[in-house]
């Protein structure tokens, strides 16, 4: 090689050995003779029919190669992570050896040390975690939910809804749209930042609202049929973006699941596991100190933005007396009949199997109906949290022509099934 690579710094294993090679750039199809030498700190090379003597620099450390090399190939092909596209192809007896003693990043061992890194990572974590769990530092749900990447949490949160919509459809209409535009961009100056959320009302003949991993919520048609007032349903999506904001859906999710099929969930992502986790999302409840979380947020959001947070505590009650008056015709019904009567070919999304624990309002929060009320129960404690509010909502979150907009979303309320309760079919 000329003295254009006298300037190089030579050490231990530098010599004058040469061998020649063909280099692409990358852009375009022809490949160029090069003559290469190995220096102390990285590979040079020149084209020969380069009409400038310019000579080209790969440190070692950013040298890779596309498939991994033994000391024993005739043939390597390498590449640098500073100048992508680039491709250099030597063919020569012994230059394997060499390089491999400069780059060793390339050798099969490192190749499949970066194969197994992740899993044997992963491996570390779970151990990790599981001895941070046994020793009661840390809660393992939560806790593992605040560290999932936003990526996986987003893409989690995709397949969820994209199975819903399979089954509904989410409603809009130009003028609803505006009005849940508006009343969105009331709520947010009240969010972090980072808070990527996405609201949707989907055409569900229920009253319910839930918030998916990747900070998506979920607002049914009938829930703001069933609302008396924009703060109402303000009060409603503050308080699933509060849930959003505590990661309780990824949470709810790695509780029910578990770490195995969550990571499986990750690595495979099968569309089938997605409808499972759709169902189970709607039918799970959280936790009465998820639920008061959610509730310190929605209140904080709400007080943020001039939001009176009392109307959030009227729908509640409001809910409840339905629910009450429903059990009551029901209770009626079996006695008068003698027997139980079950509905006939109920859908599976409207079944319950929550318990809400052992309080004075338990028997307000029966399995037998998917609703907002079911699967995020309200205690006394909490509607008197909300009925403490002292502010006025100033200005009005929506005109009258938005929110009559806004309730009409989804269509006209389905018309009430011939001897069905109309108190059933509201809840």
């Amino acid at each position: 090689m000329n003295d254009d690579y006298s300037r190089y710094e030579r050490g231990p294993h530098s010599n004058r050995r040469s061998w020649q090679g063909r280099w692409s750039d990358g852009q375009t199809a022809a490949a160029h003779p090069v003559e290469i030498e190995l220096q102390r700190t990285a590979l040079l090379f020149r084209p020969e029919d380069s009409p400038t003597p310019k000579i080209h620099q790969w440190p070692y450390n950013a040298i890779q190669s596309p498939h991994p090399v033994s000391s024993s190939d005739d043939h390597v092909l390498l590449t640098a992570s500073a100048h992508p596209g680039e491709r250099l192809y030597i063919d020569e007896p012994d230059f394997a050896r060499e390089i491999l003693e400069r780059a060793p990043n390339i050798s099969r061992r490192s190749h499949q040390w970066a194969l197994l890194k992740w899993p044997l990572g992963m491996a570390a974590a779970l151990v990790l975690f599981w001895a941070l769990t046994w020793f009661d530092i840390i809660s393992p749900a939560n806790s593992l939910a605040h560290l999932m990447p936003d990526k996986a949490r987003i893409t989690i949160g995709q397949g969820i809804i994209k199975t819903i919509r399979q089954d509904r459809k989410i409603c809009h209409t130009a003028a609803a749209d505006a009005a849940l535009n508006k009343m969105i961009a009331r709520l947010s100056p009240a969010l972090p930042k980072d808070l990527n959320f996405r609201i949707e009302v989907a055409d569900i003949n229920y009253v319910n609202a839930f918030a998916a991993p990747g900070d998506r919520i979920i607002v049914s048609g009938k829930l703001i049929q069933q609302a008396k007032s924009p703060d109402e349903v303000a009060g409603v999506i503050a308080h699933e973006l509060g849930h959003s904001i505590e990661r309780h859906p990824e949470a709810n999710l790695i509780r029910a699941l578990g770490i195995l099929t969550m990571l499986q969930l990750l690595t495979a992502g099968e569309a089938g596991a997605f409808g499972d986790l759709a169902f189970m999302l709607v039918q799970s409840g959280y936790s009465r100190s998820a639920e008061s979380e959610a509730d310190v947020h929605a209140d904080k959001i709400l007080s943020a933005v001039n939001v009176d947070s009392r109307p959030l505590a009227g729908f509640f009650e409001r809910i409840i007396s339905l629910r009450k008056t429903k059990k009551s015709e029901d209770d009626g019904d079996t006695a008068e009949n003698g027997a139980e009567t079950k509905p006939a070919n109920k859908p599976a999304d409207q079944t319950m199997t929550r318990h809400p624990g052992d309080d004075e309002e338990e028997s307000d929060y029966e399995s037998g109906l998917t609703s907002w009320i079911s699967t995020h129960p309200p205690t006394k404690k909490r509607i008197e949290f909300f009925r403490n509010s002292k502010r006025e909502t100033t200005p009005e979150i929506l005109t009258q022509t938005e929110w009559q907009a806004l309730k009409a979303i989804c269509g006209k309320p389905k018309p009430k099934k011939k001897g069905g309760s109309s108190k059933a079919d509201e809840t």
